[in-house]
């Protein structure tokens, strides 16, 4: 918002041939900037949840009821570490993508080589059988995974 002020120069002649010195304050109104950046800063606060939730999402795969474990120690987990996931119903995900089990071993091999990892995660529902946990592992080893961990929730 700019405002003019025209303010005598002071001679205290009267004589107005030489007309009157302009003053010009300017000053700027700078609540709609404001406005705008406190906009700008709630998308930027809102879409980088968004994209840290989708990527968790996509990372996980499938929603599993994990077991719960008292003695579990912490895994040493890369991002980039490959995590397969068991339902209860048996289905088998690699990240977001649905695995069949006449491909798991080829599936677990390349999404190793992809990443460069030896590590293979395994969430798996609490009620997936013994013996389909065994086979998945054996499958896994067979896949070129040296360490493989099963994660767990928090036991209380």
């Amino acid at each position: 918002m700019g405002m003019t002020v025209q303010l005598d120069d002071g001679g205290g002649t009267g004589d107005e041939s030489d007309g009157p010195a302009e003053n010009i304050v300017a000053e700027i109104n700078i609540t709609p900037l404001t406005d705008v950046f406190l906009v700008l800063l709630i998308i930027f606060m809102v879409t980088s949840t968004a994209l840290v939730e989708s990527e968790v999402a996509s990372r996980s795969g499938m929603k599993v009821v994990l077991p719960k474990a008292n003695a579990a120690g912490p895994v040493s987990q890369r991002r980039s570490d490959p995590v397969l996931t068991v339902t209860k119903a048996g289905e088998l995900y690699l990240g977001s993508h649905k695995v069949d089990t006449a491909n798991l071993e080829g599936d677990i091999r390349k999404a190793l080589a992809d990443v460069g990892s030896e590590t293979l995660l395994i969430r798996g529902d609490k009620n997936v059988l013994l013996g389909n946990a065994v086979d998945i592992m054996s499958t896994a080893k067979k896949a070129g995974a040296t360490h493989i961990a099963i994660l767990t929730a928090p036991g209380k």
